[in-house]
């Protein structure tokens, strides 16, 4: 009976029939044409550890039924999930040989006749026949010994040093190498972004923009690296895909010039320029774009201690600190506003009085479309500083109040500012006088931009009516 008939064999063949069927259609989605593949082995790493691998494996495909063993990279890869990209080459069963090192070695060579090195100041070898790993035992010369006689030595046959898999192949015709795509675990990336600030209130500051990939098991020679930036649903399984990760050694920075970014679907694809050596443990750091001016202007907030509350106020809000954000502006036509940029953190610097750039602040952010603005919160403002009270309280029939509002601010910079001021309030209501012009964010919010010179104090009155 062939390998694919049996049951195994068969329940085999309908889950790489049924992982090729839903991993073909993400090549068809992510990769370069099928023509292209043959002259490359190239990745897609997904930022939740998920690597679609696309190679051209160096075996020789005989025409008909064969079997060919082949290394896929490391114990992350899927073998349920391999498809073959050669029309007439049909992928009917898998075995995997994932153990390796000195115990699988020794296990395959039982029964078989093998050599021991022995010590000394020349290299000598004893040929014995091992007949168990445990207890250790060989026979030699017709007898028996327990515990080797030296360093076990084995032909390449029964040595195995990285995880293999037997294919089991249909071909139309013959091939001098198999292209697949698979599924593998083990790699992950994540991108992080700075901008430096200007030193002054507002005006040109810098951003750069790197993605950070983490290899923890995938071992592949010449690869071509795309990174995928959106949301891939990962579809339940019956079992967990392995992904080894090992502690990561620092690696070179790519320019930005060998990064290309293009859209895919409902995703972005950044490709890295040449190819690359895989190495497990190794960490690689590219820019997603070329170092870019910005318009950064900083933002200071005031929110509401008790928002959406109406009521009489025993005490008012004092000593509050407005919240500090930078508005990056991202127009149409230039590098920086014309990359989409994968979620991750922003690091916010600023220089000192000696130029020293100094961490200010770190805001995470989604994946943002090209064009849209950053508004970066990092925090509160050390130097402008409110009091908010409430001044009157007057109830008017059953379902209409009256309050009035004070909030005075202070600022010790040596620049002026602008403090956007919010309220907010429950049900119907209006703002029927203000010493600053309103206005109406939404149905219960309402902001004020209330000047503040340097090192002085501003204040704001208003008066809301509500309805109930």
């Amino acid at each position: 009976m062939k390998p694919w008939q049996t049951r195994e064999g068969a329940a085999l063949r309908r889950s790489v029939a049924a992982g090729g069927r839903s991993l073909l259609m993400a090549v068809l989605a992510v990769a370069a044409p099928l023509g292209a593949l043959a002259q490359e082995t190239s990745l897609t790493i997904y930022r939740d550890g998920r690597v679609l691998v696309r190679r051209a494996l160096p075996v020789v495909v005989a025409r008909g039924t064969s079997v060919v063993s082949v290394d896929l990279g490391g114990r992350g890869a899927d073998p349920g999930t391999l498809v073959a990209l050669d029309d007439g080459v049909e992928i009917r069963g898998a075995r995997v040989a994932g153990a390796a090192g000195l115990d699988a070695a020794l296990r395959r060579a039982v029964g078989h006749e093998i050599e021991f090195a022995l010590g000394g100041d020349s290299m000598r070898f004893v040929r014995a026949t091992l007949l168990s790993v445990e207890p250790q035992a060989v026979r030699v010369d017709g007898r028996v010994m327990f515990l080797f006689p030296g360093r076990p030595v084995f032909p390449e046959s029964l040595a195995q040093v990285a995880p293999r898999v037997e294919l089991t192949l249909e071909a139309a015709r013959a091939l001098p190498s198999l292209r697949v795509a698979y599924m593998s675990g083990g790699m992950s990336w994540r991108s992080a972004y700075a901008v430096t600030v200007p030193r002054a209130a507002g005006g040109r500051g810098a951003a750069t923009g790197s993605a950070t990939i983490e290899n923890g098991a995938l071992s592949v020679r010449g690869a071509q690296i795309q990174l995928l930036a959106g949301e891939v649903p990962r579809a339940p399984e019956a079992g967990p895909m392995m992904a080894l990760r090992q502690a990561p050694a620092p690696f070179a920075t790519r320019r930005a010039e060998e990064t290309a970014e293009e859209g895919v679907g409902e995703a972005h694809l950044y490709t890295l320029r040449g190819t690359v050596d895989l190495v497990p443990g190794e960490v690689r750091t590219v820019a997603l774009f070329p170092r870019a001016e910005v318009q950064v202007e900083p933002e200071y907030l005031l929110r509401p201690a008790r928002a959406g509350y109406v009521g009489r106020w025993s005490q008012p809000e004092q000593d509050l600190h407005a919240q500090v954000s930078y508005l990056i502006r991202r127009p149409a036509g230039t590098t920086f506003g014309d990359t989409p940029l994968p979620a991750g953190v922003v690091r916010i610097f600023a220089p000192d009085s000696v130029g020293r750039i100094q961490l200010v602040g770190e805001a995470p952010i989604q994946h943002t479309p090209a064009g849209r603005e950053l508004h970066l919160a990092t925090g509160t403002a050390f130097d402008v500083t409110a009091q908010r009270t409430q001044l009157t309280y007057e109830l008017r029939g059953r379902r209409e109040v009256e309050a009035s509002y004070r909030v005075q601010l202070q600022s010790a910079k040596d620049t002026s500012v602008t403090v956007q001021v919010l309220d907010e309030f429950p049900g119907q209501w209006e703002i029927v006088a203000s010493t600053v012009p309103p206005e109406r964010l939404s149905a219960s919010t309402v902001r004020f931009a209330v000047p503040v010179p340097a090192g002085g104090e501003a204040t704001l009155d208003y008066r809301v009516r509500l309805r109930r």
